[in-house]
């Protein structure tokens, strides 16, 4: 039994897809693995809840589910989503969180149907200004996509 955190492989707009963002993101900082270390002991609560759920269901009506831990793997894709917005990974001291881009504010996501590519607030900018994002989410789709599952 192997938990994997990974992404659906979907176009990126700037070019790419998800799993190279995402591979992207493993390599430069971590962020799947320092995930799961951080989550770990939550991690191991939804699988075991998930598998006891599974055996409940069997004695019940005499058939295993076709997959027991599927609940957990929407539970653990959740904890996963709000690991990022949350931005729990730049308080655990990893280099470059946050990420330039986010303290600069450039996001691809759309605001009012118009697709924003600077949100910082400056004085002296004549730009499309607004807040601070959090790192990781530039197009919102990586997020969207993240998939956790046993295989």
């Amino acid at each position: 039994m192997k938990l994997k955190l990974g992404v659906i492989d979907v176009p990126e707009p700037e070019g790419g897809t998800s799993y190279t963002v995402g591979k992207e993101l493993e390599e430069n900082y971590q962020l799947f693995s320092k995930f799961a270390e951080y989550d770990m002991n939550n991690i191991v609560k939804m699988l075991s809840e998930s598998a006891a759920g599974a055996l409940e269901t069997m004695q019940m009506t005499g058939q295993l589910p076709t997959d027991p831990f599927a609940a957990a793997g929407e539970e653990i894709t959740d904890s996963f989503k709000k690991f990022i917005q949350n931005e729990t990974l730049a308080t655990m001291g990893v280099p470059g969180v946050p990420t330039k881009a986010a303290l600069e504010g450039r996001t691809l996501r759309t605001k009012g149907g118009k697709t924003v590519s600077r949100v910082k607030k400056g004085q002296q900018f004549k730009e499309i200004v607004g807040a601070r994002r959090p790192s990781f989410i530039y197009s919102g789709v990586l997020q969207s996509s993240l998939k956790v599952w046993v295989d």
